[in-house]
């Protein structure tokens, strides 16, 4: 039996745009293409020593006791998947996160703080990476790390200070570019500033906040309550003194820029896995087009 407090390593992995599936597939080639998925997934966290907690929609949520069998695991789930398509012939694409910290349990389910800050890193994944913390990788053999790179760095809710996150590269091929020694990427004069406001609260977005997750989720620094919105629907980047709002959603992100003698002024645009450089001042909605009159509605406002 885990004892409360004892440190473990929070794992969330989850089937990358498995809405779409449904829409492509129809409902019943999806669900059984992500059942097929997720049992493939809940199999190599038992061989890799690890314990399944729960199961839910398209996510598995599991825990080890050390960080070189999450690192195993998570690089043998992304090697399965790039290779091998469903038994209906699909491909599917897996990300992953996880972070190693003292936990608590409640009839043999995790909580707390560690498991926040898995599911936040898990976040900022796309189909096939698998993300971490720069102290769950500390111990790792020197051959494991040799396979992590530097990511990003990003706030977590109720940390004060951000948290670096490493990258775990399971293609070889790819490792053969990287460097060992981890550490946090450069950081850059902050140049850039955007305003957001939703709800009569505003949020000043700057690269030291970055990335900055909007959607539904409760992990999200903007959670937006909307039934079109993604669990982790789109971010904000900082790159090279600009901010950059990035679409890593199922149904899109929809932006328009109020009216102006600007190049970049009345601008209507469909972000759908692209990503836009911020300028000028207007509305974003997510998942459905921009209605001024609708509540959901971000307002924002670039202040450079």
């Amino acid at each position: 039996m885990i004892k409360n407090g004892l440190e473990l390593v929070i794992f969330f992995a989850d089937v990358a745009g498995s809405t779409r599936l449904y829409e492509t597939l129809g409902d019943k080639d999806a669900h059984d293409c992500i059942v097929e998925s997720l049992n493939s997934i809940s199999k190599y966290v038992r061989e890799n020593n690890g314990v399944v907690a729960e199961i839910i929609g398209d996510e598995v949520m599991a825990y080890f006791e050390t960080s070189l069998d999450a690192s195993n695991c998570a690089c043998d789930i992304q090697q399965f998947f790039a290779f091998t398509p469903t038994s209906k012939g699909h491909k599917i694409n897996i990300r992953i996160g996880f972070h190693k910290g003292p936990v608590e349990m409640d009839k043999g389910h995790p909580y707390g703080d560690t498991v926040n800050v898995a599911s936040r890193v898990a976040s900022l994944a796309q189909g096939g990476q698998s993300i971490t913390t720069s102290e769950s990788v500390s111990d790792l053999p020197s051959s494991k790390k040799s396979l992590c790179r530097p990511f990003t760095r990003v706030k977590v809710k109720g940390k004060s200070e951000p948290i670096d996150t490493i990258e775990i590269v399971w293609d070889l091929d790819d490792a053969t570019s990287l460097f060992a020694p981890i550490k946090a990427p450069e950081t850059f004069d902050e140049l850039a500033e955007i305003e957001l406001t939703f709800n009569g609260r505003t949020v000043s977005v700057m690269e030291r906040n970055t990335p900055f997750i909007i959607g539904r989720g409760d992990h999200c620094n903007l959670v937006i309550p909307s039934e079109t919105a993604s669990r982790s629907h789109a971010r904000i980047e900082s790159r090279y003194g600009e901010l950059v709002l990035v679409d890593h959603s199922t149904n899109g992100t929809y932006v328009i820029t109020h009216s102006g003698k600007r190049a970049y002024d009345g601008l209507d645009m469909h972000l759908h896995h692209r990503e836009w450089t911020m300028v000028g001042n207007g509305l974003i909605n997510l998942g459905k087009p921009v209605d001024q009159s609708d509540p959901i509605c971000i307002a924002f406002l670039c202040k450079n």
